[in-house]
């Protein structure tokens, strides 16, 4: 479990895109974002691995927030 006060130290990250598939082609041509966010304690002893998967569409919707959080603090800064 993380806590608030757990500090991002390494992101890794893979993309990917469904070309076929031998039961249907439903799924084809989507993109899928494979990421893995590692955060560590305050004092450094315990590390966190947090697995993510999202589709191009959810990944833009962070972005956008990311973005809109940053112009935020950057107001207050």
């Amino acid at each position: 479990m993380t806590t608030p006060n757990q500090q991002l130290v390494d992101l890794d990250w893979k993309f990917a895109i469904n070309v076929a598939n031998s039961n249907n082609n439903e799924n084809a041509g989507s993109a899928r974002l494979y990421l893995k966010l590692t955060t560590q304690s305050p004092n450094g002893t315990d590390r966190t691995d947090i697995p993510l998967t999202v589709t191009l569409e959810q990944f833009y919707a962070l972005v956008h927030q990311l973005e809109k959080a940053k112009l935020e603090m950057d107001v207050y800064a």
